[in-house]
């Protein structure tokens, strides 16, 4: 049996405004030291806890944007935190990217998917100090600032990490999660239909295809930095999902294989045979080469159907089982929602079919919350003292409208919108 034990982390006093935990790591092999990186209204910054979390204290302010002289925004992310588990090593690793805004203020995800780079810091001292930021460029004369990774070239597209993801092989290789804009070819079918403008906020480029891969990091001898290879790309065929295959999860199983977990969407014209679905892949070398997705089904051979949300697996350390927190329906969906049910479950790692009657409740709506409240985009953490998983999350505002009427839009907070300002901690209690 699992049970979630919620408590609130970061109260807040203003519901038209929220607070988050951006990433949350250990930051020494040897004491129960942590890190998070967290965000208010106008200021992002790093605190530290020397007890495991109990309590923090500010350690370092983390500017998240700037303008350059032509009035340009710049977007920078909280930064992701990795311990290394042999070394003590520590590397953060943040976006960098242009973003542009409309005239109500929504942001485009184009020009961020053609100019997005990402950016390492290092620390050999549990992260009392880093390193000047150094540009992650995959390894090999082909490569540079500009075209920094197979078929991403800033300005044509990009590619972005999933740093809470990482993890580290049994031969010290870290593997890391990575997804990338595949620049469509001259003719290519995409999706242009009327939610392209509603909810991707961009009707000229349509939804490209995303593909997903993984990292692979080596040390240099003296801790300065990490040499990066990749796999192949894992794909999501058109017919499944209108963006490809996009903010992947990963982990090692204890055969060696490593799973995948996907996310993928539809829209009702968008003309695809599975609305709603998750994906994964599997690697059977060490992370180099990947199957293409495949549906993610229950034992029965049911599909698990989930919007386009995080999704994250583990293996967890405390009972040696393989688990999926996502957002779980009972039905086909479109989008990004419902995200009204986050939800735990665990995955048969002979066959990699989710067991039905695992799936938990982590938090759901309560009455009186906004209809389409989300509860997603967490920040976790194992528990070294119990094993049991740790989550942060601030629930957010869902979407106005319906798919029917073609009138679906995000909505920002405000005073009346009935979702919760807080960041609150989650207690995953595993079985033993």
């Amino acid at each position: 049996m699992i049970e979630a034990r919620r408590t609130t982390h970061i109260p807040w006093h203003r519901v038209d405004q929220d607070v988050g935990v951006g990433a949350v790591s250990y930051v020494s092999n040897d004491r129960e030291a942590m890190m998070q990186s967290v965000r208010l209204p106008g200021e992002a910054f790093l605190r530290r806890s020397e007890d495991n979390g109990e309590t923090w204290e500010r350690f370092g302010e983390w500017p998240t944007s700037g303008r350059l002289a032509d009035g340009t925004r710049i977007s920078r992310s909280l930064p992701g935190i990795y311990l290394d588990p042999v070394t003590g090593w520590l590397f953060r690793a943040c976006l960098e990217g242009v973003v542009h805004e409309s005239a109500d203020g929504m942001v485009h995800w184009f020009p961020a998917a053609t100019t997005y780079k990402i950016f390492l810091q290092y620390s050999l001292n549990e992260g009392q100090s880093w390193s000047e930021p150094e540009q992650l460029i995959i390894a090999g004369g082909e490569f540079d600032e500009m075209h920094w990774a197979p078929q991403v070239t800033y300005g044509e597209n990009a590619g972005v990490i999933m740093c809470d993801s990482t993890f580290s092989r049994s031969d010290g290789t870290i593997v890391m999660p990575f997804t990338m804009w595949r620049v469509p070819e001259e003719g290519e079918k995409r999706y242009l239909g009327k939610f392209a403008r509603l909810v991707l906020h961009d009707e000229e480029h349509g939804a490209w295809e995303r593909q997903d891969a993984v990292l692979l990091g080596t040390w240099r001898e003296d801790g300065s930095g990490i040499d990066w290879d990749i796999s192949n790309y894992v794909r999501v065929d058109r017919r499944h999902s209108i963006d490809g295959a996009c903010e992947p999860g990963a982990c090692r199983l204890p055969d060696g294989r490593m799973f995948m977990i996907i996310r993928t969407r539809t829209f009702p014209d968008s003309d695809v045979e599975t609305p709603g679905a998750k994906f994964y892949a599997v690697s059977e070398d060490g992370g180099h080469t990947w199957t293409d997705g495949q549906m993610l089904r229950y034992e029965d051979r049911g599909a698990v159907y989930a919007p386009a949300s995080f999704s994250r697996v583990f293996l967890s350390s405390k009972n040696g089982r393989l688990y999926l927190i996502t957002n779980i329906n009972d039905r086909p969906c479109y989008g990004c929602d419902p995200r009204t049910k986050l939800q735990i479950a665990e995955i048969n790692m002979d066959t990699l079919r989710v067991i039905r009657e695992s799936v938990t409740i982590i938090d759901q709506r309560h009455e009186g919350q906004q209809e389409s409240i989300r509860f997603s985009n967490f920040a976790w953490q194992e528990d070294r003292p119990t094993g049991n998983m740790i989550l942060y999350m601030t629930p957010t505002t869902g979407p106005t409208g319906s798919w029917e009427a073609g009138d679906i839009r995000d909505t920002p907070r405000s005073p009346d919108c009935a979702v919760p300002p807080h960041c609150y901690k989650y207690e995953i209690v595993l079985p033993d």
